[in-house]
Order: C-alpha cells, then structure tokens, then sequence
C-alpha cells in the first residue's frame, strides 16, 4: 500500500503553483547578525469568519477543532473530522461538563469557505433521527484528537484515523468497542474507513503519547510508512523556573510538546521533549500543540501558546530541519487573540495540519469566546491579590469552551523574514555561512518600504569584499518582490570565489534568497 503523510501530499500538491518560493531563512543559514531581528507575519482572518457556529444540541457549547481538515484528493471536498460538545447554560461550580460529552462528528465543504453537517445514520440524539455525529459516548466515550489521512491508492482502506478515546466518560471503562479499554483515563485508537464516514476499529489501545493518558495527541504519518506524534507533556521545571499561582496545571509540570516515533503506528518509542519554554519566555508560555508541515529543508510548524497568567491560547509559528530541534523565530503572535467575547478571544486551537494550496496556507481552527479558566471569579476561597486586583488562588478546571470554525491564510514564501530592528536610516546586516554559489545568480524574496533598499555583497574565504561584488557594486532592490535578482557591477552570476554573502538592509524585509543557475 502506498502509504501517504497528508501534509506531505498537501504540500506536493501545491509545490507546482508556487514554483518560485524560496527556502525559508533559519538561523543556520547565518554566521552573524547585526541591528537586525526575525518579522513573523500575522495570519490574516478570513472575512467569512465565523465559518460555522454552534447551531445544533451536540454542538451548541463549541465546533471546537481537536482534529483534522483536508482537501480529500479522492473527491475534491473540503472535510472536517473535529469535536464537538453541547452547550453548558450556567457554570455554578467548579466542574465543567464539557470533556465528558465531546464526541466526534463530521464536516464538509464544496469551497473550504461554507460548511455544513452531513446527516449520517450512526448516532441519534432526541429529536434527530440522523446526526453528523460519527462516535456516541457508549461506543468508546469520548473521542478527540482525530489525525486521519487520506490514501487514494488504497482500494480497501483509503482512510485512516487515530484517535483519542476516554471510555471513563459515557463508555466501559474496560473496553473500547471489541478492544480492551486503556490502560489509564484515555488511549489512542485506529481506524479505517471506505468513505471516511463510517469507521470501523482496527487496534488499540496503542499509546504514541506518554503511558496513552496525554489528553493532547497528533499522530502524523511519514512517506516511508513510519509515524510520528506531537503530544502534550509535562516535564518537571527547571531550577529557577515558575508557574503562575492560580495556573490551572493540576500535574505540577510545565506543558511542553514532546515527540514519539513508531515503524508502523503500533510500537512507540524514542520519546523526547521537543519544544518547552527557554530563556526568552516569560514565566507565564506554556504549550499545548504542534502542527507541522513539509516545506524545502525542513518543516514549519505552528504552536499553540498557552499565557498560563490570563487563560488565552494563541498560535507561534515554529521552523525546525528534522522534526525535533524547533526553533521559533519571534515570541510574538503569529495569530493573535481579538478582544476579549469574540470568538478566538479566549483561545484558539488550530486543527491537525496546516493546508497549502496554490502558494496559500491556511489553517484551520476553533476560536473560543471562553478563557481556558477563571482567575477573577471571587466567591471562592482562598482568594490572592496581584496587581491590585482579587483572583482566585487556587487551580480552577476548565471552562466551557463555546467555539467556532474559522480559518487564516498566510503567503507560504512569506511566514517571517529579517528586518532591521533599529529602522529608519539606520543599516542592518546580515552575513551567511560559507557555501559555493560560483556560477549562479542570487535571487531575493523582499519587500522594500519607500525609501529603502536591499543590497548585498559578495564575500571571500578570508570574510573581504570581492571586488565588483562589493553592497556599492550592488543595484539597489526597491519595491515588492517574490523573486528578483540581484545585479553587481562586476557581473550577474557570484564569482568562483564567492563563499559568503553580507545582506544589507535598510527598511527591507528579507524572507528568502536562493542560488539559481
């Protein structure tokens, strides 16, 4: 069986209409920096924004992602295997219902804009003898984190899906299905599909996340058939570290992502920590999720950034060369909250990949109205005092969510770029590690702001200017461009003795530069 990784296959996909994009700048590619920082780019809100709102009993508390978006290569629809949960009117005391009436239900679309239920014979509810609801609870309780992939090749089984169930909600504790339950609170479980509609269960409990009991599990499948999982962990602080006091973190450890690894998506092992708060975040960044996709070098991930200090969830964007070392090139937001009551305003969960089409990714989430939980609800004792203000002081559950569908889109050649961190008139440099260019000529992703310019010189072993190649041989780059060359007086194509470049920017914005013949 041909085995695919739908973020692979995406991405193959869209490769052909964007022919021009350009390796993403990491910090590998530079030996030194100077008054220069990393831009990540906002993503941009899709004007149909909310896509779908809670509209149906099963659904009235949240459409709440926790599971996968594609483009199905088989038929051309747009599908959403995501969680949905009712609706909780009054939230008197401190035990939400939400987790123990998630079930997974099913989605499609004919443009990836306007979506609708499907009305599928598997789950009834009160007064609907047809529902969009794939699993009820007695079948295996709750489900969430659905990774499916889509295989066209497959004539049996052309869709697979793992997912998380917790048969302490609704189900026996003791079974999932035919299969025995997990051996804590929650496992993954694999199924397979003919339509991706009616699922049938094939394994479990199987456990690409630590014991099987993480609550937070992606499982993403390689081309040479391997598996991998991004899940949530909770590795104890390091000296000097701090969690805010009323962070609702129950485990006593710092959420950071972790990654496990399987030869066929039964056996799991080779567990390590992947992503974790470093010097750079303050006390209150934790993480939740990590949702990549293949780019030319390497993957590019986004991640769900928890502020632990006001309950919100926002998305980073990460670049990593192998899966493992990631490295985020800004703190800031690359999807920010808007205020507070709208939806995305208490978090926002982005689905199991990001999708790139026609020089475009897009990504998928649910936007919460709801903080992940309280801090200023003061009937509860004991209470604490920060900033002047009464909090709670103690960890409170989670609230209910009360989401929504929606999407943002990013240019994928422009994610984040080199800017001059001083501005003005003031010059920024940027100088690559060695390479051998001779005979080729270097193309530029930039946008130039009025008044500004890109130039760049050529550098020998020895780190000297190359005569004819030197930033004042260099013509000036102004303007907005994808891909344009650079021009020296000594000739288009780098000298045989060429090994470095010096970037030098000033009110420029570099997002990618490539040797081309």
């Amino acid at each position: 069986m041909l085995i695919l990784l739908h973020f692979f296959l995406v991405f193959s996909a869209a490769s052909n209409a964007a022919t021009q994009r350009m390796p993403l700048l990491m910090p590998d590619d530079f030996e030194s920096l100077k008054l220069v920082a990393w831009r990540v780019e906002e993503g941009v809100q899709d004007p149909n924004n909310p896509l779908l709102e809670p509209s149906m009993p099963w659904d009235s508390g949240g459409v709440m992602a926790h599971g996968t978006v594609l483009h199905d290569p088989i038929d051309g629809l747009w599908k959403a295997w995501q969680v949905s949960t009712p609706a909780e009117e009054t939230f008197e005391g401190l035990e939400s219902n939400h987790e123990k009436f998630r079930r997974l239900t099913y989605l499609e679309s004919k443009d990836g804009v306007n979506w609708y239920r499907p009305l599928l014979p598997f789950v009834k509810w009160p007064g609907y003898e047809q529902t969009n609801i794939i699993f009820d609870l007695d079948s295996g309780g709750t489900a969430v984190y659905a990774s499916v992939f889509v295989d066209p090749s497959d004539d049996e089984w052309p869709y697979e899906m793992f997912v998380l169930r917790t048969p302490v909600y609704g189900g026996d504790p003791k079974h999932v299905g035919h299969l025995p339950g997990p051996e804590g609170k929650r496992a993954t479980y694999r199924y397979r599909s003919t339509d991706g509609k009616d699922w049938k269960l094939f394994e479990g409990p199987i456990h690409p996340s630590r014991g099987g009991g993480a609550d937070v599990s992606y499982v993403y499948q390689q081309p040479d058939g391997s598996y991998v999982s991004y899940f949530k962990n909770y590795p104890k602080l390091k000296e000097g570290g701090r969690i805010v006091t009323y962070d609702n973190n129950p485990r006593g450890g710092l959420r950071s992502i972790a990654r496990r690894t399987s030869p066929d998506g039964s056996d799991w092992g080779n567990e390590k920590t992947v992503l974790e708060r470093d010097w750079r975040d303050p006390d209150f960044a934790q993480f939740l999720e990590l949702t990549p996709v293949k780019v030319d070098g390497g993957y590019v991930g986004v991640v769900t950034y928890y502020n632990s200090a006001i309950q919100t969830m926002s998305l980073q964007m990460a670049a990593s060369r192998d899966g493992i070392h990631w490295w985020r090139p800004d703190r800031r937001p690359t999807l920010p909250n808007p205020p507070l009551g709208e939806y995305g305003s208490g978090m926002i969960w982005q689905m199991h990949h990001p999708i790139v089409m026609d020089g475009t990714m897009y990504v998928y989430y649910a936007g919460s109205e709801g903080l992940h939980g309280e801090i200023f609800d003061t009937r509860f004792e004991p209470r604490i005092e920060v900033g002047g203000e009464t909090v709670i002081g103690f960890q409170t559950p989670t609230l209910p969510f009360n989401t929504a569908l929606g999407r943002a889109s990013w240019q994928f050649d422009r994610l984040w770029a080199l800017a001059p961190s001083a501005g003005g008139a003031t010059l920024g440099e940027a100088v690559t590690y060695e390479q051998d260019p001779a005979g080729r000529r270097l193309a530029v992703n930039v946008m130039v702001r009025n008044g500004g310019s890109l130039r760049a010189e050529l550098l020998d072993e020895n780190g000297q200017a190359i005569a004819g190649f030197t930033a004042a041989d260099s013509q000036a780059i102004t303007g907005d461009h994808h891909q344009t060359f650079l021009n020296w007086a000594g000739g288009r194509a780098a000298p045989a003795t060429a090994v470095r470049i010096r970037f030098v920017l000033h009110r420029a914005f570099l997002y990618g530069y490539d040797w081309q013949h």
